[in-house]
């Protein structure tokens, strides 16, 4: 089984004590990334991507200081965010976090893939964003490279990625994949609504439960349990693994 889970847009320098960083598998389309992205002045990257001229400033910085070549960050320590602060990487153990390695990716606009010791450089990019590279946006850019890879072997994949990021996957999917989103929900007034911020913890606590289960087959994923979520058979399909807080 593989987990998919979004980047975040926020990074620090952290890697991984003991972890010897691997190279991205799409380094070179990188490359060809930043290639185009350091011909971009900050006032068109705050234009193109959405926002604010301290936030491409520091975009526009990563970018000009990015060097492949280097070790980099080891990925899962690397970014910053409510979902992968709820993972908490630092605190697996070694063979938690090596379970992960096999079991794990992180799609990325930059990168197209990312494996938890993966070593990257910060950078900020959005899969959805208008920027265009050779007249494509990054969809496009990356075709079905990130499908194909993600299904070689032909295991079931848990969507835990925002719909951003899955529909780098999701239009190439084939009959026979086992594809399966994972949401969670919440009941309020009597309906049930996805609140961003505790799906994003949620999305980050599953991870971090199927590192310490060693869970390696969907169905296992129904005895996660955490701040009153919990799978609901009802709601659920075969595409789709609900989990309901009452």
């Amino acid at each position: 089984m593989i987990a998919l889970i979004s980047p975040a847009k926020n990074m620090r320098p952290r890697s991984r004590e003991g972890v010897q960083p691997r190279r991205p598998l799409f380094g070179q389309s990188a490359g060809e990334l930043l290639e185009e992205l350091r011909g971009l002045a900050p006032a068109q990257l705050e234009s193109l991507m959405g926002i604010n001229p301290e936030l491409a400033l520091t975009a526009c910085a990563y970018f000009a200081q990015c060097d492949l070549e280097a070790e980099g960050w080891t990925a899962l320590t690397a970014y910053n965010g409510l979902q992968y602060k709820n993972i908490e990487p630092e605190t697996l153990s070694g063979e938690e976090f090596d379970f992960l390695r096999d079991h794990l990716f992180i799609l990325s606009g930059f990168y197209g893939l990312v494996r938890p010791d993966d070593g990257i450089q910060p950078y900020r990019l959005e899969m959805g964003g208008k920027l265009r590279f050779g007249g494509k946006n990054l969809y496009q850019f990356w075709g079905d490279r990130l499908y194909r890879t993600i299904f070689e072997k032909g295991q079931p994949v848990i969507d835990l990625a925002s719909a951003e990021y899955s529909r780098a996957v999701s239009p190439f999917l084939k009959k026979e994949d086992r594809f399966i989103r994972c949401d969670f929900l919440v009941r309020r007034k009597g309906a049930l609504k996805t609140l961003a911020t505790e799906a994003k913890m949620a999305r980050g606590r599953m991870v971090r439960a199927i590192a310490q289960n060693r869970w390696d087959a969907p169905e296992e994923l129904e005895t996660f349990c955490w701040n009153g979520y919990a799978f609901s058979a009802a709601l659920s399909d075969s595409g789709k693994m609900v989990f309901v807080k009452e």
